[in-house]
């Protein structure tokens, strides 16, 4: 098995909150990356690293735990 196959097969099987996770990890990881510009984001970057760093682990488990049969 290829690992494009490999990677379709994990993807097919996400359910809408991994989809959900997956967008506020992205979001929130380009809040971080643009704190240089709004003093806020500056003041809190460890609270928004922190949810990053959560969301992260939670999506990579689901990643490498999802059973592809499901779908």
């Amino acid at each position: 098995m290829g690992m494009i196959q490999w990677a379709e097969k994990k993807t097919r099987a996400l359910n809408i909150w991994d989809i959900g996770v997956l967008k506020m990890y992205c979001a929130l990881f380009g809040v971080i990356v643009g704190a240089y510009i709004s003093a806020f984001v500056q003041e809190h970057v460890g609270w928004f690293a922190v949810t990053v760093v959560i969301l992260g682990a939670v999506l990579c488990f689901r990643w490498f735990t999802a059973d592809a049969s499901k779908t």
